[in-house]
């Protein structure tokens, strides 16, 4: 009696996906601030250090009923960091502090100060590694 063994290997090389080979329009954008009724929204940008964001754009963009973020309003931060988005209609939207992905965007950004016409909203901003996917993208 002969016995035959045969031992089959199966090859599963993964392959490794760097980040900008990652198409921008697979990233999966939500909202970050939900509002509630007609605001003056305003607030200040700070990094970890406790240095203001100076010169710098905020930008808020709606969530529309075909689940996409428009550009709704937009400002500049002063020399203390101090930015005034004026008056904003209830809705869901994405803010954004931080002018590129060097810096983290929140995940949720709520008032710290908050009545029925005004909400005020204070961020520090942290840096954010280079290596994350959509890194190259523009932030949404």
């Amino acid at each position: 009696m002969v016995a035959i063994f045969v031992f089959l290997s199966v090859s599963s090389a993964q392959e490794v996906i760097q980040p900008w080979q990652i198409p921008c329009r697979e990233e999966i954008v939500r909202p970050n601030l939900d509002v509630k009724s007609r605001q003056h929204m305003f607030g200040q940008l700070k990094d970890p250090t406790g240095a203001a964001f100076e010169n710098s754009k905020v930008l808020l963009c709606k969530l529309t009923e075909k689940d996409k973020f428009v550009d709704y309003r937009s400002a500049l931060t002063g020399k203390d960091g101090l930015f005034d988005l004026k008056l904003v209609e209830p809705g869901r939207y994405r803010f954004l502090p931080a002018p590129n992905r060097g810096w983290k965007q929140p995940d949720s950004v709520a008032c710290v100060r908050e009545s029925e016409s005004e909400c005020e909203v204070k961020l520090v901003v942290a840096p954010n590694p280079s290596d994350q996917p959509f890194a190259g993208c523009p932030i949404q």
